[in-house]
């Protein structure tokens, strides 16, 4: 391309709008269009059963700790393409280390829209601390976190000693030694989450050390002004 075929620039100002127009109109449209804009994106892969995985979307369904279906009739999963890659090779390395089992995802990539909601929820309350706030966003709205358990032969979740969005000290990993001395959590309990954690951290995921079921795919510092948020 020669130096006459360059198009012009646009200046700062009129890039600055335009990204905050294309923001606004992803919000209004709800977590269903956000969702459907990176469909068509090399960038997001879709999670589906034939990878070998159960799909559990919480925030789909009034089985969450808010108690609201958040993501209306959307009841789809994706990933940036890196988490994608990564979580392939922790279904692989799951099912080395226990052929019958597979994962569970309650949660994936997650639009701020929804990140927002959540943060209303807690927000002043004990469970705040578990709840990224949306100005600067989860890891989930990059499409680089994932909340998932682990499923036996017969489908049945197994034990972790709490469930799913549990927003207490039980359910965080830093603490399992404690509540393991204490009786609070029992040693089958502790291996079943070693299990979910071996399989993800060989892969390259990052556990949160506040919540068993959360892992990330990146460092949030590699994360955050680097790649999209999806709004």
């Amino acid at each position: 391309m020669t130096a006459r075929s360059l198009p012009p620039r646009r200046p700062p100002w009129l890039v600055v709008l335009l990204l905050a127009l294309l923001a606004a109109t992803a919000r209004a449209g709800g977590p269903a269009e956000s969702l459907q804009r990176i469909e068509a994106s090399p960038d997001y892969v879709e999670l589906l059963p034939a990878m070998g995985l159960t799909l559990d979307l919480r925030y789909a369904t009034a089985n969450n700790f808010v108690g609201e279906n958040l993501y209306g009739d959307f009841h789809r999963a994706f990933l940036h393409r890196i988490a994608a890659e990564k979580l392939s090779r922790a279904v692989e390395n799951l099912r080395k280390a226990n052929p019958g089992y597979r994962f569970v995802v309650f949660d994936a990539l997650r639009p701020r829209s929804v990140q927002e909601i959540l943060w209303a929820k807690v927000r002043g309350t004990a469970q705040e601390k578990y709840v990224a706030d949306p100005k600067q966003g989860s890891m989930h709205n990059f499409g680089f976190a994932l909340d998932l358990s682990v499923l036996d032969e017969s489908g049945k979740e197994l034990d972790m000693g709490t469930g799913f969005d549990a927003f207490t000290p039980l359910a965080e990993p830093r603490e399992e030694q404690l509540f393991l001395a204490e009786g609070k959590l029992s040693s089958r309990q502790i291996g079943n989450r070693k299990l979910l954690r071996s399989a993800m951290e060989d892969a390259g995921f990052i556990q949160r050390p506040d919540e068993w079921w959360h892992f990330d795919a990146l460092p949030a510092a590699e994360v955050l002004g680097a790649y999209p948020i999806v709004e």
